[in-house]
C-alpha cells in the first residue's frame, strides 16, 4: 500500500491486490469458512481513506470465525505489502 500526497487518499498497487486475492483463495482456513473460491464471498470496502476487505453479507459468521478471518487476513496483507 502506498500513501498519496493528497490528504484523505490512499492508493494500493493492483499487483498487491492480485497477490492478496490469490493468497486469500489459497488459504485452507478461509476456504473452510467461505468455500472456494474465497474471494467470491468477500468485498473491498472504501470509506474515505479507510480500505477494508470484509465478508460480503452472504454468510453469517460466528465470533470465532470473524476473529480467525481477521487474523488470517491481516497476516496475508502484511506478507503482501512487505
Amino acid at each position: 500500500m502506498t500513501s498519496n500526497s493528497e490528504e484523505g487518499r490512499v492508493s494500493i498497487r493492483l499487483d498487491v491486490i492480485k497477490n492478496v486475492i490469490e493468497d486469500i483463495n489459497r488459504n485452507h482456513e478461509l476456504q473452510k469458512i467461505f468455500g472456494s473460491p474465497v474471494s467470491e464471498s468477500l468485498v473491498i470496502v472504501a470509506d474515505n481513506n479507510d480500505i477494508r476487505i470484509e465478508e460480503g453479507g452472504a454468510i453469517k459468521l460466528t465470533k470465532a470465525e470473524c476473529k480467525r478471518f481477521a487474523d488470517v487476513l491481516n497476516g496475508i496483507i502484511e506478507n503482501s505489502t512487505l
